[in-house]
């Protein structure tokens, strides 16, 4: 896992930096609904990246033949990648347990809330809507089950234009599926937690999430209407939320309010063919950068060879690294049509015995690509060294010639 989201960094960051560096150009030339809505590149480009990894299963290796391994060199590896495994796993959990820390307090804020009827004039939607004394709303929650809460004095803040154009503002929020994109947009946020560009990424998505649903609030609404909806912001506009909610849509966000009153006298519509032309270039560039991947991927099926998939290391024995044994061992083994490793035989092995149980151990465990052929009597040496040689170091094996 670690591995797919290092590998996943880099096109993730620089799609992320070229939305944050461009948003307030795109904001100005193209609006708002047209830069939302370009926030849909980033997990397109990282689907570009992942389908073909997982297509090919890494095919890019070549077929195994020597494996050398090394103790000090196993040693690091598994515990830096022990420690960075566990470092981002803690970063996963505390992550999950604040989003539901925060699921839990505003299910506590629903079951205390009290279920209004709504005039059809007023919400033409079938949804439920809570009056809750402790809502900071009004706000739509729920990807499954959504619900729109309203503060206690709703009905007394704001007039009745005002409350028609609230509760259109959380209608389309549900209309257009921004509660779903907010769960995907929290779970990629939730694995690259160590990024900060995701955290700042995330911000300004919600954001232009706010402002593009308020432009299509108001793309057709009147001055008055527009002034009238100025007035809710403003007045709905000091308190922030008690606990960080990502799964809703916070009406009234005060660092939010600015541009939001500034997008109000700005309208702009929306922009297909950018958009079109965006994703066009996306999906082009992550397919192109994939092409070495498949174009090996392609080699590897045309010749019906095996390829490595997953490799676990040998475990180099202590008895032999305490008397500074070295060796090697060569093995043969069968792969299924489904790439899984079995009937693991020693060849032979030097010193005799001394690594063939730690070396059957982690071939049963190696796994290879399904090719839907089954593969007899494949071949691997695993060549034990406590200080591995450099591997700029030019190494030629010398074998006795043989008897006539």
């Amino acid at each position: 896992m670690i591995s797919l989201l290092l590998e996943l960094l880099l096109p993730l960051s620089l799609v992320l930096l070229t939305l944050l560096v461009l948003r307030p150009y795109l904001l100005r030339q193209l609006g708002v609904r047209t830069l939302y809505a370009l926030w849909c590149l980033v997990p397109l480009l990282l689907l570009c990246f992942v389908l073909p990894l997982q297509l090919s299963s890494n095919s890019t290796l070549a077929v195994m033949q020597v494996y050398q391994v090394g103790l000090q060199q196993a040693e690091q590896q598994f515990s830096a990648g022990t420690f960075i495994g566990w470092l981002w796993l803690c970063g996963v959990v505390l992550f999950a347990a604040v989003v539901l820390r925060g699921q839990l307090q505003l299910g506590k804020e629903k079951a205390a809330a009290k279920l209004v009827d709504l005039k059809p004039a007023l919400l033409q939607s079938d949804l439920p809507c809570l009056i809750s004394n402790k809502a900071q709303g009004p706000y739509i929650s729920g990807v499954l089950k959504p619900e729109i809460l309203l503060p206690a004095d709703f009905f007394q803040r704001f007039s009745l234009t005002q409350q028609q154009l609230i509760l259109q503002h959380e209608l389309m929020h549900w209309r257009r599926g921004d509660l779903l994109c907010n769960l995907l947009a929290l779970g990629l946020l939730m694995l690259f937690w160590f990024n900060p560009l995701c955290w700042l990424a995330y911000s300004a998505y919600r954001q232009d999430q706010e402002l593009a649903c308020d432009a299509l609030v108001l793309a057709n609404a009147s001055t008055a209407d527009k002034i009238a909806y100025g007035k809710a912001l403003l007045s709905n506009s000091e308190p922030r939320p008690v606990s960080w909610q990502g799964l809703t849509t916070h009406y009234g966000d005060i660092k939010q309010m600015k541009q939001r009153l500034i997008q109000l006298q700005t309208q702009q519509g929306f922009s297909k063919t950018t958009v079109v032309a965006a994703v066009a270039l996306v999906l082009t560039t992550g397919l192109w950068l994939q092409q070495p991947a498949q174009a090996a991927s392609n080699t590897a099926v045309a010749k019906n060879e095996p390829v490595p998939v997953m490799r676990v290391e040998p475990k180099y024995p202590i008895q032999a690294a305490e008397q500074q044994i070295e060796g090697y061992v060569q093995a043969k083994f069968d792969i299924s049509a489904q790439g899984k490793v079995s009937n693991v035989r020693i060849m032979r092995s030097v010193p005799t015995a001394t690594f063939d149980k730690v070396s059957i151990t982690a071939l049963e465990q190696w796994q290879y690509t399904a090719t839907g052929h089954e593969h007899k009597d494949m071949l691997v040496q695993l060549d034990y060294a406590l200080d591995m040689p450099e591997s700029s170091m030019e190494r030629v094996e010398v074998t006795p010639a043989a008897k006539h």
